[in-house]
């Protein structure tokens, strides 16, 4: 009875050891081919996505000759579409430059302080940088409120003035669009 015994602790004893040895295995048999099957998977979408970049002005041309119609729902599915070609109703904050390559979309007033929202392809940083540096020439004092990859908001004042600015990155099929909203406190 004591040899069945230690014969079966023996052979347990082996499996635990060839299961420990197949997962340590399968560990760097990961970690070596991991990277490479990552940039595979990068390297097919982002082919995937210039694919469809090229592709959807091409549908939005047909979809013109075709029906006005049709070209209106096409332009919701197309990233970027929904920034206007010219400012919307409204004003800008007087003596805050505008970085060149924004379309005002949005203005609201409310007792009288000013919501202003604005987007454009552009690059996130960019704008964030741009608005950093007028507003530091401008001498208005920065205070960061919060921040994150794709979104920032700051808050800028001078003596009795004093605005938030809120940004934001889209990125949709790598088609970057940049919204921002500078709100009068």
């Amino acid at each position: 009875m004591k040899k069945i015994i230690f014969i079966g602790g023996i052979g347990l004893l082996i499996v635990l050891i060839l299961a420990v040895w197949a997962f340590i295995a399968g560990i760097g048999f990961v970690s070596e081919e991991f990277p490479q099957l990552i940039a595979g998977i990068e390297k097919v979408t982002g082919i995937a996505i210039d694919k469809t970049k090229e592709a959807l002005p091409g549908i939005k041309e047909k979809a013109k000759e075709v029906s006005p119609d049709i070209t209106e729902r096409i332009k919701g599915l197309i990233p970027g579409e929904d920034i206007p070609e010219k400012d919307v109703g409204g004003e800008d904050i007087a003596g805050i430059p505008r970085h060149p390559d924004m379309v005002r979309v949005s203005f609201d007033m409310k007792d009288g302080k000013r919501t202003i929202g604005y987007k454009g392809r552009v690059e996130f940083v960019a704008v964030v940088d741009f608005y950093n540096k007028e507003m530091s020439a401008l001498k208005f004092k920065k205070k960061t409120l919060s921040a994150a990859p794709a979104e920032e908001v700051h808050e800028y004042r001078k003596a009795k003035r004093a605005m938030e600015f809120s940004f934001r990155k889209t990125d949709v099929l790598g088609l970057v669009t940049t919204e921002m909203v500078i709100r009068e406190l």
